[in-house]
């Protein structure tokens, strides 16, 4: 899944972009806060960074200048004054206080410093952590959220910005930041380039490599030229002419969908680690992701689509994040329903056990979720949020729903909106009132736990009765009914902790089923979700149990690390597992000798010693999952290190130089119940 750029200013997680670029027929172009005037320059050979700035304030109030603290500076003056006080240094940046004032002041500065140099054996989770402007000759990256730039404050919040910027570097090396290009000179000199963003934006991010681009021209809806472009390493070229094709195809479906396309290109670009972030105007790519060829079918339109939701109508963070899960529905989810049912099907299951692999009281509501920063949170943020518009488009319709979102864009383009102004569209498209549904979905908790206690036959009538835990939710509850004849697909309201509901000509029913096709967004009971490896990395009281020498230990430690989302507590081995999820790591003959010591389930079938690595799961008496990881040797183990933290939906898997071969999940069965006589 690709992470979108974002970062608080904490540093934790790069911001979502903000910045956007009108269509032709937009309303009047908003001034922004600050107008940013940048020349950067940037030698990834010796990991040098200079630049200067002038930024034009129409903000009047008080604010502060913010920067990277290792970075040195000249010249902090005010419409020509020095600055009166001296910067404070604190942490990670460096403030300067910039006193109150008319609009259209003037601040200006240079700095200089050294960036860190690219950490080659960093995994994608890692990116998700504190932002750090790296370069080196293979690729270069300065994130926002590292403050490579001076950036303006206001009660703890960066002001938004657009900017002018021309990027300097040395012969064989281009870059690019979000915006428009409107120069470019490529010579034995060096690269220069100027990227203009006239939109209200929340921060810059700076790419650069030995790129190779490859380019063509797109007609938008409402007829501008748009350039797309990739901007790969050398040995990714013959990939190019794909990717321009896709890009292309996304565009156009999602301009029928939505409305024009709100930029002047799109570019893709490729990077030396395994990098995956959607920005206004491109997406940066992993060299290794930009390979796989499933990437064009799948997340490179979920980056397109951003473009509109989160990048052309920004969230409202202080109310939830929502654009993660719109895009989820209309491109991963929309590419799976293109794919056929049964795919689809596949998707919404996944986003259950997901859920329900996040332990009761650890699940956040959905308006609380503002960014992915481990698979918890990816599993609100995404999958649940994704299923809400699953719910919402079979509740008022295809028709108004695709309406609502046309108003939506009209409505809310440059613009921040939040779940509110998304629900008020879909009203307004529908006519229904859908304050319950959203109040349930975005604040409570958790989902509802649905139970189907019985069926009966009273004459022609069937009477089903459903319970569900405290407090109760409104709820459309999908039901097939089997009868001789076939089956027949239902959908029953519920809103009480228990409730039977009278179903009239339906009393040749056999047997009921409950959401036999996962169309309801809810936690499963035990035999509908089966043990996979998420139930355990989302547990914060998971334990750890490491098996074999100290080199063994030491690297599966480091797996642990890049799996779980807490820090576990140690097991150790002679102690039977019982009242907590645990993750074992081991040697194959290790882990076989603890699992007959404690009496519990043998290694099974589909995980046979003989491979390199296998990965199964299983669930104790109390109920608790336990996930084993067992090993041929210490390279084996380092070598699933990569993948295995992708492949947290499965139940097992089997790993053979470093590549998942067999993977699966258990089987399970969905609630149902046969039909009772009722006329005794």
């Amino acid at each position: 899944m690709i992470a979108r750029s974002r970062g608080p200013l904490s540093g934790l997680l790069l911001l979502a972009w903000l910045a956007i670029a009108p269509p032709a027929q937009a309303r009047e172009q908003p001034e922004a806060p600050v107008a940013m005037a940048l020349a950067i320059s940037l030698d990834p050979q010796s990991r040098q960074l200079a630049g200067t700035a002038r930024l034009t304030i129409q903000e009047s109030g008080e604010t502060e200048l913010v920067l990277a603290a290792g970075l040195a500076t000249t010249g902090v003056s005010i419409d020509g004054r020095p600055l009166a006080r001296a910067a404070q240094r604190g942490g990670t940046l460096q403030r300067w206080r910039v006193p109150a004032g008319p609009p259209g002041r003037a601040l200006s500065l240079a700095w200089r410093g050294t960036v860190a140099p690219v950490d080659r054996e960093q995994q994608h989770r890692d990116t998700l952590g504190a932002a750090i402007a790296a370069a080196s000759p293979e690729g270069s990256f300065l994130p926002a959220a590292a403050f490579w730039y001076p950036r303006l404050v206001q009660n703890g919040h960066p002001l938004l910005h657009s900017w002018t910027l021309t990027l300097t570097l040395p012969a064989g090396q281009k870059g690019l930041v979000p915006g428009t290009l409107a120069d470019e000179q490529d010579s034995r000199d060096g690269y220069r380039a100027r990227f203009d963003f006239p939109w209200p934006g929340e921060g810059i991010d700076l790419m650069a490599g030995p790129y190779r681009i490859d380019e063509r021209s797109l007609r938008s809806s409402d007829g501008r030229m748009l350039r797309l472009r990739t901007v790969f390493a050398p040995a990714l070229g013959p990939l190019a002419k794909d990717y321009l094709d896709s890009v292309a195809g996304y565009i156009a479906r999602y301009e029928a969908a939505i409305g024009p396309y709100p930029f002047e290109g799109f570019s893709v670009v490729s990077s030396p680690t395994p990098t995956g972030f959607g920005m206004p105007t491109l997406t940066y790519l992993g060299e290794s992701v930009l390979r796989l060829p499933f990437i064009r079918h799948s997340s490179l339109g979920h980056e397109v689509l951003h473009n509109w939701w989160g990048n052309g109508v920004y969230p409202d963070y202080a109310s939830g994040n929502w654009s993660e899960g719109l895009t989820t529905f209309m491109a991963d989810y929309a590419y799976a329903q293109d794919s056929g049912a049964d795919k689809a099907a596949e998707m919404r299951s996944g986003w259950l056990r997901d859920l329900s692999a996040i332990p009761p009281g650890s699940a956040m509501p959905l308006r609380e979720f503002t960014s992915r920063h481990h698979g918890a949170s990816q599993a609100v943020g995404y999958g649940n949020a994704a299923m809400l518009f699953v719910m919402l488009r079979e509740r008022i319709g295809r028709q108004s729903f695709e309406q609502g979102l046309r108003d939506f864009w009209q409505q809310w383009r440059f613009r921040s909106a939040g779940w509110k102004d998304l629900q008020h569209a879909f009203e307004q498209a529908s006519g229904e009132d859908l304050g319950v549904f959203f109040e349930q979905w975005l604040r409570w908790p958790s989902a509802p736990q649905l139970r189907l206690e019985s069926a009966g036959k009273q004459g022609s009538d069937l009477q089903v009765r459903l319970g569900q835990d405290r407090p109760a939710y409104q709820l459309d509850v999908p039901l097939r009914i089997i009868t001789a004849q076939g089956a027949k697909d239902v959908t029953v309201r519920v809103d009480q902790p228990t409730q039977t509901l009278t179903l009239p000509g339906q009393g040749d029913a056999t047997r009921v089923v409950l959401d036999p096709d996962a169309r309801l967004l809810r936690r499963l009971v035990r035999g509908e979700a089966p043990p996979i490896l998420r139930e355990v990395l989302f547990d914060p009281r998971a334990e750890l149990l490491v098996l074999g020498d100290q080199r063994f230990g030491t690297q599966a430690r480091q797996l642990a690390d890049r799996l779980l989302d807490h820090r576990p507590s140690p097991r150790l081995a002679q102690r039977p597992p019982g009242g907590a999820a645990v993750l074992v790591i081991g040697p194959d003959t290790e882990i076989d000798q603890w699992l007959i010591r404690h009496a519990l389930p043998v290694r099974p079938p589909e995980a046979s010693t003989g491979a390199d690595v296998a990965m199964w799961t299983f669930r104790l008496a109390s109920g608790k999952p336990v996930a084993v990881i067992a090993a041929r040797d210490k390279a084996a183990l380092e070598a699933a290190a990569r993948p295995l933290p992708h492949y947290g939906k499965q139940s097992w898997l089997v790993i053979e130089r470093g590549t998942v071969s067999r993977k699966g999940i258990w089987p399970v069965r969905a609630q149902a119940v046969d039909v009772e006589p009722l006329d005794r």
